[in-house]
């Protein structure tokens, strides 16, 4: 990001064309970054509620005062008969700094004993999908590979909005003539891009990817070498798909069965095909379960031998720090478990005998 400060107050952001990823474009939060930091309503001090709770009434005090005050509570619930597990500290995407986001608090509330919590609960149900799945949340297709797919789908994601980073990989394989689909209850502004809306009613993503699959052995579109060597549990899954035929899924997702029938076809047809999915679909009943037949679909179709290829959830702890440096966390996922149908070849590579 670059900033421009005339008399020492920042008067102009903008992003950095040097920056391979973002190639000088800022997404709409951070383009406002101004407006945020000098806005008249910014907090700037501690403030301390006075009156009762719900009035909005507050005052400004000091920063010992403060510490003060939030200590007093930490020590007044630890000796409480509830004990410091009371205390549940929630915190993620404020900051993404090693130190702050990711070291200091954590030391103080296991010392304190506080209870714990999962680093997020933003994205839990689906990444535990994936692991079950494919044997990890650190695998999936590399963002700078998606330019190679000649069909991406963007599953539950408002890519324009959330995600402004693929979008040049995605421009670039539209250009070069992929298909882009997307899959959201929601029109978003990212499907005003897309080829085709499928406007799926809200949590039933798993019972579409079913259908899909359903579709797929039904028409022998099953890379059934691929399925051989990298992949177990096929049996199992294949007599859970073959529940839902497509107008079985069509009353349950509020889609025609033509239009599910049309997708399988395409997606098994068209490699190297990429498959987006975000956190949305995951973040409702059986969340988990939609994002782990989703994974399925790759392993089905072999799209995991193409670069370009697979399914993407998120890149969270794929890199991490050490010494100063920056090194790849992506390993090779083990065989999936009995009844699934995950891959265990490396996303993005070539399989090997």
């Amino acid at each position: 990001m670059l900033v421009e400060v005339k008399d020492g107050r920042a008067v102009k952001i903008s992003g950095d064309p040097a920056h391979q990823p973002t190639a000088g474009f800022l997404c709409s939060k951070v383009k406002r970054y101004l407006e945020r930091v000098y806005s008249p309503g910014r907090l700037l001090y501690p403030m301390s509620r006075v009156g009762a709770k719900g009035e909005g009434k507050f005052v400004r005090i000091s920063w010992d005062e403060a510490l003060d005050k939030v200590a007093a509570k930490f020590k007044e619930i630890a000796a409480s008969a509830d004990g410091p597990e009371a205390i549940l500290p929630y915190s993620y995407g404020g900051t993404m700094g090693i130190v702050n986001g990711a070291s200091m608090d954590r030391r103080f509330f296991n010392r304190l004993g506080a209870s714990r919590l999962a680093r997020t609960i933003c994205a839990t149900a689906g990444g535990e999908g994936l692991r079950y799945t494919i044997g990890s949340v650190k695998i999936g297709t590399d963002v700078e590979n998606f330019h190679l797919a000649r069909l991406i789908v963007l599953w539950g994601t408002n890519t324009l909005a959330s995600n402004i980073h693929l979008w040049p990989q995605i421009k670039r394989a539209v250009k070069a003539g992929a298909r882009l689909i997307g899959i959201d209850p929601y029109r978003n502004k990212t499907l005003d891009h897309c080829h085709h809306h499928i406007q799926l009613a809200p949590g039933t993503d798993g019972a579409f990817a079913l259908a899909v699959m359903r579709t797929i052995i039904a028409e022998d579109l099953v890379d059934r070498d691929y399925v051989a060597r990298y992949t177990s549990g096929y049996d199992e899954l294949e007599r859970r798909a073959i529940e839902f035929p497509p107008e079985r899924a069509a009353r349950i997702c509020g889609v025609s069965e033509e239009e599910i029938v049309a997708f399988a076809r395409e997606y098994a047809t068209t490699q190297p095909a990429a498959i987006r999915v975000n956190y949305g679909l995951q973040r409702h009943a059986g969340g988990g379960m939609a994002v782990r037949a989703i994974a399925c679909l790759p392993a089905l179709t072999g799209a995991w031998r193409h670069p370009g290829g697979g399914v993407l959830l998120s890149r969270h702890g794929w890199e991490r720090v050490q010494g100063g440096s920056r090194r790849r966390g992506v390993r090779n996922a083990p065989r999936a478990g009995p009844g699934t149908a995950g891959s265990s070849a490396q996303p993005g590579a070539p399989d090997k005998p």
